[in-house]
């Protein structure tokens, strides 16, 4: 927000200001014959244009007032493949009203406004060859600031992010063989390729399908011959929640239930999370013994799920129903199982698999830490809210789910 002054003569009648780049214009009380401010909210750096006129629509002042760019250069530290780089941001920095942004560099978090003459900001590099980065304003409508960087190039294959369920990244030298090289995957689908502009090196990006060895060869089209591969090992995924009773975590298994752990996912993973804000609306610490959530916010008030519902995976060599294990919850229709999950509170047989007409419930994952956490659930009281029972009296939210592995 701009203060404006305003010095002259009969600023005492009735006056308009108006201005082409600083909006919400204001104008102050009326002080004196001399002298009155205004405020307005700077839209755009540069010249900046403000017109005064009489009651009548006369124009009796125009100026153009200069707005100093509010990023003038950025410059990077450690800007290579895999590592967290640490950018400086110079000229007028300190500005709650702008926001970086990249288009290779992740996980952007720019340092809170202080008085310093600089400003830093941290990010992680999945790309190579030049990174562009701009200044905008928080929408985004207005680029202020734009520049390109370019990073350390890799001398060897390597990977970024390599948990389950999620987009790797890999990056390989083309060692003057960009057309000759073709890349491999294994435990990885949905391989896409940069589209080979840059000489040195060469990106893509999949999605990584299943836990053991993600691998990567660099394969020479023109010998047949294996030049540069990489492995790295993909554990079971996990999940935190972090609730208003305390944080637990889950340990998910998609080598027993692929499709019901990627549906859960896919649900973790939106941004942001469709379980944040969400609560665990039914508490049966008897008879059924579960804890039940991701389908209601506060009311309860039903969340809709944003993915159609998915097959029942069950059979006789399933996962059981015991004490802290997690099962997706559904209704009596065998594959109507959408967001919302359950945790068992005690070791529940009769929600097993036990024949083709009673297939039972899918466990896809157990809760590996926080099991205080679910135990203090259990005896917080209940009651009948919205027409729903077994509602705990005091809201149990879900603050934020997080694939932590």
């Amino acid at each position: 927000m701009a203060t404006l002054t305003l010095t002259g003569n009969a600023l005492d009648n009735a006056i308009k200001l108006s201005s082409d780049k600083c909006a919400y214009v204001t104008l102050g009380a009326i002080e004196s014959s001399s002298v009155r401010h205004a405020t307005c909210i700077v839209a755009a750096a540069g010249p900046i244009q403000f017109t005064v006129k009489s009651s009548a629509d006369y124009v009796v002042y125009n100026t153009t007032l200069n707005s100093p760019d509010p990023v003038t250069s950025i410059t990077a530290n450690n800007l290579q493949f895999g590592a967290q780089a640490t950018l400086t941001l110079a000229g007028d920095p300190q500005n709650s009203a702008i926001q970086l942004k990249s288009d290779k560099c992740i996980n952007i978090v720019l340092d809170p406004v202080s008085t310093a003459a600089t400003r830093t900001a941290k990010c992680t590099l999945v790309g190579a060859g030049p990174v562009g980065f701009s200044i905008t304003s928080l929408s985004g409508a207005t680029n202020l600031f734009q520049t390109s960087i370019t990073a350390t190039e890799p001398t060897s294959v390597q990977i970024y992010n390599t948990k389950y369920g999620q987009t790797t990244t890999v990056v390989y030298p083309t060692l003057g063989q960009n057309a000759n090289l073709s890349l491999v995957a294994t435990g990885c689908t949905e391989l896409t390729m940069d589209a080979g502009t840059y000489p040195s090196v060469r990106t893509a990006t999949c999605k990584v399908s299943s836990v053991g060895n993600l691998s990567f060869d660099v394969k020479n089209l023109s010998t047949n011959a294996i030049e540069q591969t990489i492995t790295a090992a993909v554990s079971n995924p996990q999940v935190t929640f972090k609730t208003s009773l305390g944080d637990f975590v889950m340990e998910l298994n998609p080598t027993a239930a692929p499709k019901t752990v990627n549906n859960f996912l896919s649900y973790v993973n939106q941004s942001p999370s469709f379980y944040n804000g969400t609560i665990f609306h039914r508490l049966e610490p008897t008879g059924n013994y579960v804890i039940q959530g991701g389908g209601f916010t506060p009311g309860p008030n039903l969340k809709p799920p944003t993915i159609p519902a998915i097959e029942l995976e069950t059979s006789s060599t399933s996962p059981k129903n015991l004490r802290y294990t997690v099962g997706m919850a559904r209704t009596n229709v065998v594959n109507s199982a959408t967001s919302q999950f359950y945790v068992n509170l005690h070791d529940n047989s009769g929600f097993d698999y036990q024949n083709a007409n009673s297939p039972g419930y899918a466990v896809f994952g157990k809760v590996i830490s926080g099991m205080d956490v679910i135990d203090l659930m259990a005896t917080k009281p209940t009651t009948t809210k919205n027409g729903y029972s077994n509602v705990p009296v005091t809201d149990i939210t879900i603050l934020s789910a997080t694939q932590t592995q």
